[in-house]
């Protein structure tokens, strides 16, 4: 009964409204305007040239002249930072105490033991002077790694041997070294001869017992860099003055503070010569930590 009696009250609460009369019908009909629509109703407008009356043609738009830009904007746009790839970073600054550019290309290895617990992903460390690089992870490369990745280093003076380790990249606990050499760099590469060859790998299994890696090395002398010219005698050299603004004496490019700063980044890299890559970037922090990151990879 209750719910009879709800379906009753909402019935009743949702009556349609009542039809119009017929009398308010005749009035709505009244309103409405009937007849013919005209042939261009919903139709473009086109202009109808008349007979015998010439249109002149459309005239091309003259734009203004752009106009020159101000010496501002000339000098901001002379001093905007240039894109410069990372080679010719690489190769614009020579550290001192340098003896050449070598290449050493990391090309595959045979090793004896297999020191994973399911597999073993391999990867090279190359340590040239005081500079560390890495290749990258032969994934399951196991017993018989491949890496084809060439390194590119400064060869310092009196640096006659480079140092080879090899690593199996772990997931969860630390890297293991796993082999590695002690490679004297042969006599050959210095008078320009690239030599590929296989060096002995030693590790847990004792002196030369861990397989053979495959190394190519080039050398480039540094001599082939060109030098700049000396001042011919005859010509007393032109100092420039730099004009002191507001009577304030020009500083330092940078103070020891940053030179210590960079230096804590790059511990590997000696600290005259990251004192050279500031005063060579003028004091800039920006290229000099790229310049430097180049060095160091």
């Amino acid at each position: 009964m209750a719910d009879s009696h709800m379906v009753a009250s909402s019935s009743s609460s949702f009556q349609a409204e009542p039809l119009p009369s017929k009398s308010k019908i005749a009035e709505l009909r009244s309103q409405i305007l009937i007849g013919d629509l005209p042939d261009d109703f919903l139709r473009l407008c086109q202009p109808v040239q008349e007979v015998g009356v010439e249109v002149a043609p459309a005239q091309p738009h003259h734009y203004p002249a752009p106009v020159a830009e101000s010496v501002d904007s000339q000098q901001q746009t002379a001093y905007m930072p240039q894109m410069v790839s990372p080679a010719e970073q690489f190769y614009a600054f020579v550290p001192p105490h340098t003896r050449g550019r070598i290449a050493i290309k990391v090309v595959e290895a045979k090793l004896t033991k297999n020191y994973g617990l399911v597999r073993m992903d391999p990867y090279v460390r190359v340590r040239v002077g005081n500079t560390l690089f890495e290749t990258p992870t032969s994934v399951n490369g196991g017993k018989a790694p491949s890496w084809n990745r060439t390194v590119n280093a400064y060869l310092p003076n009196e640096v006659e041997s480079i140092y080879i380790q090899i690593y199996d990249e772990r997931a969860f606990t630390n890297d293991e070294c796993v082999a590695w050499a002690h490679v004297l760099l042969p006599e050959g590469i210095f008078s320009n001869e690239v030599i590929d060859d296989w060096y002995s790998l030693s590790g847990p299994q004792g002196d030369g017992k861990e397989g053979v890696i495959n190394l190519v090395m080039s050398f480039a002398s540094i001599e082939s860099v060109p030098q700049p010219r000396p001042m011919e005698p005859s010509q007393p050299p032109q100092i420039q003055q730099v004009e002191a603004i507001g009577g304030v004496t020009p500083g330092p490019l940078f103070t020891e503070e940053e030179l210590d700063e960079l230096h804590v980044m790059f511990p590997s890299i000696d600290k005259e010569v990251i004192r050279h890559v500031l005063e060579a970037k003028r004091g800039d922090k920006d290229s000099t930590v790229t310049a430097l990151l180049e060095m160091a990879s």
